[in-house]
């Protein structure tokens, strides 16, 4: 009699696809001439790229889109003082012990979309990389970079 086996996936921590409270459109916003670091200005001097904060949103926002009922969203979370929780798309579980560092990928001139996918097709907040040791790896010797394990896991 043959065995069945049963694969449990591991859940990542962090959804393919959120629920977020805004329905933001990167592909929206990159049309208009917007670059990554326009509204992720860290990603390139720190360790994470962040997620804007409200008042980064309503640099632009107190004026341009104001009809919109999504960017009216925006405007209440700003005028109540509160960020948008936004929920994130991309990151390791924490069980993986993995610290990924933006920077150093910046100052190598990694472009985002590699790591990302193309942000100007995606309409909502969504993974579309998936990220795993063996693509990070594979990206690694192409680029001559640390295959130490101490340079991602720690």
């Amino acid at each position: 009699m043959g065995r069945v086996l049963i694969l449990i996936p591991i859940l990542a921590a962090v959804p393919v696809l959120a629920d977020q409270p805004v329905a933001y459109s990167h592909k929206q916003h990159l049309a208009f001439g917007l670059q990554c670091l326009d509204c992720h200005s860290s990603a390139d001097t720190s360790a994470a790229a962040g997620i804007p904060s409200v008042r980064k949103c309503m640099l632009c926002h107190a004026k341009i889109g104001t009809a919109n009922p999504e960017v009216n969203k925006v405007i209440a979370y700003a005028n109540s003082q509160r960020e948008i929780p936004w929920q994130r798309v991309y990151g390791f579980p924490r069980e993986s012990l993995v610290r990924f560092q933006h920077a150093p990928h910046a100052r190598a001139k990694i472009g985002c979309a590699t790591c990302h996918g193309d942000m100007t097709q995606a309409t909502t907040a969504q993974r579309l990389v998936k990220h795993t040791m063996g693509s990070c790896l594979s990206c690694h010797r192409q680029n001559q970079a640390s295959e130490d394990c101490a340079a991602c896991h720690y």
